[in-house]
């Protein structure tokens, strides 16, 4: 019995997606006159534009698993992806609320959980939660304090 299999074309159809993405945000911040205004935005578009080519070429090659197994991969993941935008949305309606390092803690915390395939060792147990509080705190750091980025400081504390 031979099942038909679908190549998974949702890889470059996303990938096309956040070139476009890319893209516009490109051509949005022409009109920019402050360098200072303008740098952050192109480096993370032209950043994302190059990420996502790549990650074409690597579907076209065939050294992404979906072009190794062109059956339709992933609906357990389902759930996961549905959880992770649950997280990136509370996160958001948090912020003005909670500060960006205390919604960043939480949501670091809440993509970790539903990110997390592997089983929960001793080691996982401390070291995760451990990165997670520096490289946020890190991220808000460096923008805070170095950059001197205005971050939402929140209403509740």
């Amino acid at each position: 019995m031979s099942e038909k299999r679908i190549r998974d074309i949702s890889t470059p159809f996303m990938a096309a997606i956040f070139v476009a993405i890319g893209a516009v945000v490109i051509w949005d911040t022409t009109t920019y006159t402050d360098a200072d205004s303008y740098v952050f935005p192109r480096t993370i578009a032209t950043v994302m534009i190059a990420l996502a080519i790549l990650l074409v070429l690597q579907w076209l090659i065939g050294w992404s698993p979906s072009a190794k197994d062109p059956g339709i991969v992933g609906a357990q993941s389902v759930p996961r992806r549905l959880a992770l935008f649950g997280s990136m949305i509370a996160a958001a309606l948090l912020m003005p609320l909670l500060g960006f390092l205390g919604t960043g803690m939480i949501a670091f915390a809440a993509i970790m959980l539903t990110a997390m395939y592997d089983p929960w060792t001793p080691y996982r147990f401390i070291v995760y939660p451990v990165a997670g509080a520096v490289i946020v705190g890190g991220f808000y750091l460096l923008f805070a304090r170095v950059l001197q980025v205005p971050l939402p400081e929140g209403t509740w504390f």
